[in-house]
Parts: structure tokens; C-alpha cells; sequence
């Protein structure tokens, strides 16, 4: 089709770029059932933005401000908390759409859009259909609108993008029109419409179970997330690949946006492992694709095999520590221990991670040499993980029949406040990890650095061991905080008050969140933290001893291998 005035003009014209968050407030109409919800806000005639958008149905939005906000999620926050006086104690980030930009020639814009999705954090019910005309204002969800929006109401996200797909800008709910572009956003935090009503629930029970489960650590999650996308690729056949390439294109773009979501909406803070995973399964899964061969039986038992080989991973990072603890400590092990009853090896260690538990039991089962192992587990509040890690190990050893020559174990556990005192005498720290950055540096439960600080100046000699499998190493970019729950924290102190130990709390639970602009309390639950490089002396792996060289490369073909699978979706 050749090119018209109106074309040249709009190649030739000098867009003004603008970042945007566009973020959605969702909500479980049957919490049981996992069926959501979405608000959509109608925007009133005294906001700023351009006449035709008026009085639209939008989900909250506004520009990034480079001076104000760090981050798009910085802006979602200040948006949310300004729009509808929603703040974290209410609502908590549910998940990440993909960025995505666009012009716009009428207003002399391009937009990229960040979307959002947020999650209330009670459930009230109040829903209205697609076609039923209502602009009523809803006072049941604790949202209180400032002057950008009329009133908003609760809907279908499936009757929502059904609508806008097949009406396209003349699509209406509720009577109201929408917003532009609002499909596009809409659907990249909501995928379940893409998948199907089997393969999306699936996906969101299976987002849900990685986001709530705060016991398990990185390597049993990443496990659960493979079983998540195999569950899905059940469901997911290409009915319709024999007749044309397309399909079998569309198919491998859904899988792989699967498992986009399944890395970064399931839970973040443990996204390498999770990663490393889904990249596994891709890459065995585009051969697969290429060869346009659909067996589902096939596709279950490739998922299930790297769920086995998981396993295996374990099985050699043991042996790993075993061989370390063997030339490294046994034998250059410190005086006071008759050499015919075996040396007393002291750990140290906190939280409650699979990875140290089946290593230290299979050290127990093993090792030559060892007459005691005296173990020492800091508690981990707030959650006390540490109790947890510790009777993981006390029961199984045990319940074994097998008493002769078997080294004796005693198992003390420490408040975390009594790290330096827990580190005395001690030969090696053991510390798991949830992410290893690229520079070597470690991401795990907090209260980590306090104790190799500890370590460090109380016992000098000892080992600061990091044992990790190496799909644990992130790609150079994919750090964030993980902040949980308040109340995790206040739990205690809500125990202790009511038995009269503790005084003030009432002072306290007042003043967070609520106080005047003067005096603020605000009681923070973050779960992980770093370890620096340079206080580590030893990473081992399941391939291994590495060093920070093997960490980087790592790191680099993750990055890799992410950009290669997930920067075309």
C-alpha cells in the first residue's frame, strides 16, 4: 500500500516520550475458589489528561516522576496511595505485566506502560456485570477516591478483555467507555484469558502457592514452579498445529510467557532458582517445538525427568560438602580431641533450608572421623525457621537403626540476638542461599550478616561456607527486596502483652501506619539480606568448589538465555 501525507507527517514527527504506570486493583470474590475480581475507576471531567478520555473507565495511572520515583513500582505505589488512599496495609503487589510501548500521534506521544496488578488484602463482596449500567460509589472495599475518578465498580476480568477483544474502542462496561490500549495492559497482569480457563487457573493456583508459601526454600520452590508449567503444558496442546507453523509459533510464545510469569509473579526474592529451572525446560522444549511433533505424554515425562534430576542435584552438592569438610576441616582440625574417638565438628548455621539439612544428614551418614557434631541453629524469627531445620534433622537421625560408629549429635538453638555467642569455637558457618548475585555476594534469610560479622571476630579461624546448587546464580540485574507481613513480626509481642510482659505495644500498634505527619512508626519484616563476597571462603555446589570467576559466567549466560527466551513476548 503506498505511503500517505498523513504517513510521512507521522514518521517525521518529534514524539514526546513519557513512562506511565497503569496499575490494577484485584480482589478474590471466593477466596476458596480463587475467582478474582477487578476495579475499574471512572475517570472524572476535572482530571488533566486529554478531553476524549474523560469520564473512561481506567485502572489507576500517572506518570513515572524521575525526581520522586526510583522505580515504576515506586510510581505504582505513590499513584495507588494517592488515588484511592490504598496503602501496603491494605493491598500488596500480586504481580508484574510486561512493559510495552506505543505512539500516539494524535497527542504527539510515545508511551511505554508499566503495568500492575495489586491484590486486596480482605475480600468484600460487590461485583457488577459487563452490562448492567451502575455509577453507584462502592464503600465496601475501603478505597477512598480522590478527585481523578468518579466512583468504580468490580468486574470479570474474562467478561472485561472478552469485551474489549471483540468490540475493540467501541467495547463498553457498565455503559462507560475504556481508556486505550487498557486490553494491553490488562491482559499482561492477567494472562489467564490467554491460556484457557484449565491452564489459567492452573497458572494462578500455581502463582498463588509460590507466593504464599514462605517455608519452603528456592530449591524446593523452583521444583514446584517446574511442576507448575508442566501442569499447565498438559493443558496448553496446539489442537490446531498440524495446519500451519503459526500455531506451533503461538503455542511455544504461550509457553514461554508461562513460564515468564512463573519466574516473575510467583516469588520474586527466589526468582534465580526459579529461572534456571524454567530455562532448563525451555531449552529442552524448543527442540521439541522445532521438530513440530506434539506427544503429551512426552512433554509430562521431559518435565518430570528434570524434576527427578533436581533431586540428583542434591545428592552431589552433599557430596560436595562432605569432601570439603573432609580436606579442609578433618584434617587440619584443632587441638583437644583424642585422635582415636574422632574429632568435634561445630556448625553453625540459621533459617531452615533443604539444601543444609540434606547435606548435614548426609555428612552424618558419611563421614569418617567425626566422633560429635555439634550443631547450632539461630531460632530465625520471625517465623523461627531455625526450630524447624533443626527438628528436620533430629528426626530422621533419630529414627536410624544404624547406632554403631555414627557420629553422636547435639543440637543447640540460639536466639538470633545470641549470634556472637552461638559463634564460639565454632569450625564453619554454613550459610544456604536464596540468589547468588553476579559478584558472589549472597542473598539469604536475614540475620545472615550478623552472623558471619559474628563469626568473624568471635572465631576467626572458622570456615564462612556458602552451599548452593548453581542454578541459584541471578542474571546481573535481578535483585529485589522481599518485605512481608508486619503482623509475622508483632505476632510475639501481641503474645507477650496479653501476658503482661510487655508494655507499650497498644502505643505502637496505634501509631503504625496512622500516626500524624509528625510521629510515624512503620515495623518492617524483611526476609533476606546480603552476605558480601569478601566475607565468604568457600561456595559449593552441585558441580563443585567455584569461585566468583564461575559465579560471573554463570550469571552472564543466565542473562543470556532469559533475554533469548523472553524479550520477544
Amino acid at each position: 500500500m503506498p505511503s500517505t501525507e498523513a504517513d510521512s507527517e507521522r514518521s517525521n514527527a518529534i514524539l514526546q516520550k513519557r513512562s506511565v504506570v497503569s496499575s490494577f486493583l484485584f480482589k478474590y470474590s471466593d477466596i476458596h475458589a480463587r475467582a478474582a475480581e477487578v476495579a475499574l475507576f471512572r475517570r472524572s471531567d476535572k482530571t488533566d489528561r486529554d478531553n476524549h478520555k474523560r469520564h473512561h473507565l481506567a485502572p489507576i495511572s500517572g506518570s513515572i516522576e524521575a525526581q520522586v520515583d526510583s522505580t515504576p513500582l515506586d510510581a505504582a505505589w505513590r499513584e495507588f496511595r494517592e488515588e484511592t488512599s490504598l496503602t501496603p496495609s491494605s493491598v500488596k503487589l500480586w504481580r508484574k505485566g510486561r512493559p510495552f510501548t506505543f505512539q500516539d500521534y494524535e497527542v504527539g506521544r510515545e508511551w511505554t506502560i508499566y503495568p500492575f496488578a495489586f491484590l486486596l488484602k480482605s475480600y468484600p463482596c460487590s461485583h457488577t456485570k459487563v452490562d448492567e449500567e451502575n455509577t453507584s460509589v462502592n464503600k465496601t472495599d475501603g478505597v477512598v477516591l480522590d478527585w481523578e475518578h468518579n466512583f468504580h465498580n468490580w468486574y470479570d476480568p474474562e467478561e472485561v478483555l472478552q469485551r474489549l477483544f471483540e468490540d475493540g474502542a467501541e467495547a463498553t462496561v457498565s455503559g462507560q467507555k475504556l481508556v486505550p490500549r487498557i486490553a494491553d495492559s490488562l491482559i499482561r497482569v492477567y494472562p489467564e484469558y490467554e491460556f484457557g480457563s484449565t491452564a489459567g487457573k492452573r497458572l494462578r493456583d500455581g502463582l498463588q502457592q509460590l507466593q504464599d508459601d514462605h517455608a519452603s526454600g528456592a530449591r524446593e520452590l523452583a521444583t514446584i514452579a517446574l511442576g507448575i508449567l508442566r501442569d499447565m503444558l498438559v493443558d496448553m496442546r496446539p489442537l490446531e498445529a498440524y495446519e500451519g507453523e503459526a500455531n506451533w509459533g503461538e503455542w511455544w510464545r504461550k509457553v514461554r510467557l508461562a513460564a515468564w510469569h512463573i519466574w516473575t509473579n510467583g516469588r520474586e526474592s527466589m526468582g534465580a532458582a526459579i529461572a534456571s529451572a524454567l530455562i532448563t525446560a525451555l531449552t529442552e522444549l524448543e527442540d521439541f517445538q522445532r521438530d513440530g511433533q506434539y506427544h503429551a505424554e512426552y512433554v509430562e515425562q521431559l518435565m518430570n525427568s528434570l524434576v527427578d534430576e533436581r533431586k540428583a542435584m542434591m545428592a552431589e552438592l552433599s557430596k560436595a560438602f562432605a569432601a570439603y569438610v573432609k580436606h579442609e576441616l578433618l584434617t587440619d582440625q584443632r587441638g583437644g580431641d583424642d585422635e582415636e574417638e574422632g574429632a568435634t565438628l561445630r556448625i553453625l548455621t540459621l533459617s531452615s533450608s533443604s539444601t543444609i539439612r540434606e547435606s548435614i544428614l548426609h555428612l552424618l551418614s558419611t563421614a569418617t572421623g567425626i566422633h560429635t557434631v555439634d550443631l547450632r541453629v539461630l531460632e530465625s524469627r520471625p517465623l523461627f525457621e531455625g526450630v524447624t531445620l533443626a527438628s528436620s534433622i533430629l528426626s530422621p537421625y533419630q529414627n536410624r537403626h544404624d547406632e554403631d560408629g555414627r557420629p553422636k549429635l547435639n543440637v543447640t538453638l540460639y536466639t538470633d540476638a545470641s549470634a556472637a555467642l552461638a559463634s564460639t569455637d565454632i569450625d564453619i558457618l554454613l550459610l544456604g542461599a536464596d540468589r547468588l548475585a553476579a559478584d558472589g555476594a549472597v542473598s539469604n534469610k536475614t540475620g545472615s550478616l550478623p552472623a558471619v560479622l559474628a563469626a568473624k571476630h568471635v572465631s576467626p579461624q572458622a570456615k564462612v561456607v556458602v552451599l548452593s546448587e548453581v542454578d541459584k546464580v541471578a542474571n546481573q540485574d535481578d535483585h529485589s527486596e522481599e518485605s512481608n507481613q508486619p503482623a509475622e513480626v508483632m505476632r510475639g509481642w501481641r503474645e507477650a502483652a496479653t501476658g503482661g510482659r510487655l508494655k507499650g505495644l497498644d502505643v505502637v500498634d496505634a501509631t503504625a501506619g496512622r500516626g500524624p505527619a509528625t510521629v510515624a512508626v512503620e515495623v518492617k519484616n524483611i526476609y533476606f539480606e546480603w552476605v558480601p563476597p569478601g566475607l565468604v571462603d568457600a561456595y559449593i555446589t552441585n558441580e563443585g568448589i567455584k569461585g566468583v570467576s564461575d559465579i560471573q559466567r554463570r550469571s552472564q549466560w543466565i542473562g543470556e538465555q532469559i533475554g533469548r527466551f523472553f524479550d520477544d513476548l
